[in-house]
């Protein structure tokens, strides 16, 4: 990978953290305002607000360790079994916030009766991307064990 596009991730990376250091700020706040609105949520709404900052913070994790694999690529050190902790940290974590969203959505769908329709919306979606993006990086996992596998091989001949 060329260092303008490593920059570039890695730059990409840093503002999706600010921005969500932003979001997880603005949580309480939205979540107050939702209580007022909707007085048959407000008992919810410092639960939820709890479980997005959690949410958020799952996907900080997943964040982080995007740009320690982009540093190891920048650093031809990508083809190594450490690269594995850190795609295995990223799965850890999509896993858990996929969960809790959809965690989320079930409970105010079916236990609470609140949300309708987006609500219902919501949670086929998260699902849906959760486990879209979980495959895809299950298959990137695959391929990146097979090619430290034949650079293992590549070095042992050479």
């Amino acid at each position: 990978m060329s260092t303008v596009f490593s920059i570039g991730l890695r730059a990409a990376v840093g503002l999706l953290l600010l921005g969500s250091l932003m979001v997880q700020a603005a949580i309480p706040i939205n979540a107050q305002s939702a209580g007022e609105m909707f007085p048959e949520i407000a008992p919810l709404t410092v639960p939820y607000a709890i479980l997005a900052i959690v949410a958020i913070i799952g996907v900080q994790i997943g964040l982080v360790a995007t740009w320690r694999l982009a540093s190891m690529v920048s650093k031809d050190r990508i083809f190594d079994a450490s690269a594995l902790k850190w795609v295995d940290i990223i799965i850890a974590a999509l896993s858990a916030s996929t969960a809790l969203a959809a965690a989320v959505f079930v409970h105010l769908i079916f236990i609470v009766q609140v949300g309708g329709p987006p609500a219902l919306l919501g949670l086929g979606g998260a699902a849906a991307l959760g486990v879209s993006l979980l495959l895809l990086l299950a298959v990137m996992r695959g391929l990146l064990v097979q090619a430290i596998d034949y650079r293992s091989e590549l070095a042992a001949v050479v």
